[in-house]
């Protein structure tokens, strides 16, 4: 399948999305904050980012920015996860960058969707 990279300072909710994107044979890797998300998702690959956008070291917001403007991963769907979640939040994700927006708490079966549309699988 494919290569997710999750980037989440929870270590339980990261573990939860670790199991539940794993369980669909992906093959999930973690990061736990800004920074190292974002060596992550150059040095590894990844089909997919699913982030945070609240994260510590640098925001989803400023990890998304990057993440587009680096010819390795501008073309890498991302999916913002976040609780942050007013019109004017969601309009701010989508301006920096992101493919799709699920709220928290995450709802797994949607978040699984969202993973397939974006995979194309």
């Amino acid at each position: 399948m494919s290569k997710i990279l999750v980037i989440e300072d929870e270590e339980i909710l990261a573990e939860i999305l670790v199991m539940g994107l794993g369980a669909d044979g992906h093959t999930v890797i973690t990061a736990g904050d800004g920074v190292a998300g974002l060596e992550a998702a150059r040095s590894e690959n990844p089909d997919l980012v699913v982030t945070d956008m609240s994260l510590p070291k640098m925001t989803g917001w400023e990890l998304v920015e990057k993440l587009r403007a680096d010819p390795v991963t501008a073309a890498v769907p991302i999916i913002a996860m976040t609780a942050h979640t007013t019109a004017d939040d969601r309009s701010a994700a989508y301006a920096a960058g992101v493919s799709a927006y699920e709220k928290k708490p995450i709802d797994m079966a949607r978040l699984k969707a969202k993973v397939t549309e974006l995979l194309g699988t």
